[in-house]
Formats: C-alpha cells, sequence, structure tokens
C-alpha cells in the first residue's frame, strides 16, 4: 500500500459519517424558471423494479449520456438535478441559463455555478427510465463521489422526482418509478406525516423528550440523523453527554462537525433506539433546513415518495437480511 493510499485510509476513518445529499442546496439567486424533466417510462406507468447496490444505502443507477455510461444518485434533498462540471465540459453539453447560481451545502462556502441542459437512460438496460430535458447544476462532484462506494457523476433532484413517484423498497435493495397519474400505495402502506416546504419533503421526528422537529427527507443522505446546532440543542443533546469531533467533506471543502448519540427517535408512529446523530453549523445566510433525515433511517423500509401530490408512504419498518456496509465516513451537501 502506498503513503497516499495509507493517509487516504486514516483521513476517511477520521471523517465524521452521514450523507446530506450533495448540491442538496442549490440556492438561485436571480429568478430562474428551473423547468421538470420530461419522463418516459418502459412499461408505460412504470419503470418495472430496478436493483440498487448492495452497500451504501443510496439509490444509485446506471445511466447513460449520450455516450457516457455513468452512474446516477437519487437525492430527495437536492433542489435540483446536478452533473460534475468535467463530465458536461467533456460532452459538450449546452448550456441551459446564462444566469449564475450560487450552490450551499449545510456547512463550508458556497460554490457559484452554471446550469446545463442533458437527456438520459437509466436503468440497468438504459432504457428503464428516460429523461429528457433535464436542467442540471454543473459541480464538482469527483471528491465527493470518489468518498463513496457509488462513485457517481449525476444527482437527481427535485425538479427529477416532482415529475414521477419513487417506491424504494430499500430493504431488498430495488427502486421503481411511476407516473403520478393513476397511481395508488402499494398493499399494506400506510400514510407518514410529510409536507412540502419549497417543494422540500418535510417530516416531523422527535429526538427523546424534546419537541417535534421538522426535518427534511433525504435520500441522498447516508447516515440516520444530522441536525444544525440550534436544533440539537432545542432537542437537549448538548445536555453534558459526549461528543466526537471530527472533519467532513462538503462542497465548501472540509468542516468540522460534532456527533452525538441520541437515545430514541420516534419517526412516522416508530420508535428507534441508540442513533448517531450528526450536528452541524449551517453556513452564513444558507437556506438550509433545521435537519436531514437519512437512509440510515430510512433503509429500515418500503417508501413512497410522492412529491407531485405531497405525500409520503411508508411499509416497515424491517431489517434488511444483512445489513448495509457501512459508507465511508464521508457528508455530502
Amino acid at each position: 500500500m502506498s503513503a497516499l493510499d495509507a493517509d487516504r485510509r486514516t483521513f476517511l476513518r477520521r471523517l465524521a459519517i452521514l450523507g446530506v445529499g450533495v448540491a442538496g442546496f442549490v440556492f438561485v439567486r436571480q429568478q430562474v424558471n428551473w423547468p421538470t424533466p420530461k419522463i418516459l417510462l418502459a412499461e408505460g406507468r412504470s419503470s418495472g423494479w430496478l436493483p440498487t447496490p448492495r452497500d451504501g444505502g443510496l439509490i444509485a443507477l446506471p445511466a447513460r449520456i449520450g455516450r457516457a455510461d455513468i452512474q446516477a444518485v437519487v437525492d430527495s434533498g437536492a433542489q435540483y438535478s446536478a452533473i460534475d462540471a468535467g463530465l458536461a465540459e467533456q460532452l459538450r453539453l449546452p448550456a441551459a441559463t446564462p444566469l449564475p447560481m450560487v450552490a450551499f451545502g449545510v456547512s463550508g462556502q458556497p460554490s457559484v455555478t452554471q446550469a446545463v441542459r442533458l437527456d438520459a437512460l437509466l436503468g440497468p438496460a438504459r432504457g428503464a427510465v428516460g429523461v429528457r430535458g433535464l436542467r442540471a447544476a454543473t459541480l464538482n462532484l469527483q471528491p465527493l463521489s470518489g468518498l463513496t462506494r457509488q462513485p457517481f457523476s449525476l444527482l437527481l433532484g427535485r425538479d427529477f422526482l416532482h415529475a414521477v413517484v419513487l417506491e424504494a423498497d430499500f430493504p431488498r435493495r430495488r427502486v421503481a418509478f411511476f407516473d403520478p397519474d393513476g397511481w395508488s400505495p402499494p398493499a399494506g402502506a400506510r400514510a407518514a406525516p410529510m409536507r412540502l416546504e419549497s417543494g422540500g419533503p418535510m417530516a416531523p421526528v422527535r429526538i427523546e423528550d424534546s419537541p417535534p422537529i421538522e426535518v427534511m427527507v433525504d435520500t441522498g443522505a447516508t447516515g440516520a440523523l444530522a441536525l444544525s446546532e440550534a436544533s440539537a440543542r432545542a432537542a437537549g443533546l448538548f445536555d453534558g453527554r459526549p461528543m466526537r469531533v471530527g472533519q467532513s467533506v462538503t462542497l465548501g471543502g472540509v468542516s468540522q462537525d460534532g456527533m452525538v448519540r441520541a437515545r430514541r427517535l420516534e419517526f412516522a408512529g416508530h420508535t428507534l433506539e441508540d442513533l448517531d446523530v450528526q450536528v452541524y453549523r449551517p453556513a452564513a445566510n444558507a437556506p438550509v433546513p433545521d435537519g436531514l433525515l437519512g437512509v440510515g433511517v430510512l433503509g429500515r423500509f418500503h417508501m413512497a415518495l410522492d412529491l407531485p401530490g405531497g405525500r409520503l408512504f411508508l411499509i416497515g419498518p424491517e431489517h434488511p437480511g444483512r445489513p448495509p456496509t457501512p459508507e465511508p465516513p464521508t457528508r455530502f451537501g
């Protein structure tokens, strides 16, 4: 093993653990009409079930843009879709708007970006889902995706998810997309509290004996729960219990985050015990939520996210037959 590889492995072990959705907060300072892409489903009303990777927990799918075979991640924490800037330049994708945008993570400094327009095919057969006219922010995704077990070049954000219903059967590691017209919840699913705020899915959680806190349902987050410092304090997590400190990688660079242990978390009528909670300090003036609920919790459910209808349904919880291998300790966003 080279010294560089050894240093990288040591660095990864020291990072705080929780994904928060790369480019999860793309804030457009100018008023820009961000279009919803056109979606074509192989089975007419459905994509059919598509397998997702066994490790890591992210909703990662093979994709093709032009002649480039890549991997895409479905991220409900991302306001808009995003593509790696180097790939966009390599493919010579056309610009979608001349206006610059500012991309925020939950901490670190903002990034200035532009947008391009593209068509993509998703799924193992590269045709289960066709995406036409997708507008994507150009961001440097490679440093972030390189720290995951599913390196990716494309993030499909809420602009994509507002055109489909997403069913993610996390315990069975499969996902399907549906035409919102005529879709009905799967048998045995129960409605979970959720509302849309600026298009983002927000759900209440309760930590131990604190009042409920609204957090974003974030399929791009690899951990259980992340809270801003103010929310963590309000939840009673700054009560003298041990807090670990570690580095995390964000769009704005490397930052310091805390990690505390919560004895109990209540979500959608279910109680989960003994969970790690990441505590982040939001970037100044960043339009970020009070917290994010990731696949460390969502991964116990068959989840149906109907953003067009503003609804969330759950089956479960249950534990996968084999627990997911922990993600390298990385925070996106």
